[in-house]
């Protein structure tokens, strides 16, 4: 989580950059309610891609995957 800054924009995406630069990862993963329309929006701006949603984890919702390629190009679906 990154707290919004009035001098720093853009922290949280230099953030995810930054970690998946460090551990020279291909691919980034990360699960968001369904219903958090503006973090869809965010990592959607990012580049990254929904890939639907994950169902039968405990709890009382289906959280949606989201991919983001470091090489660019989108990960093949199952």
């Amino acid at each position: 989580m990154a707290h919004p800054h009035g001098q720093q924009r853009d922290i949280a995406r230099r953030l995810q950059q930054r970690l998946l630069t460090d551990l020279h990862s291909s691919l980034g993963i990360t699960l968001l309610h369904p219903g958090d329309r503006a973090g869809q929006a965010a990592f959607s701006s990012w580049g990254w891609q929904n890939m639907g949603e994950v169902v039968g984890l405990p709890g009382p919702i289906d959280p949606c995957v989201l991919t983001l390629s470091v090489e660019g190009r989108p990960p093949a679906r199952p």
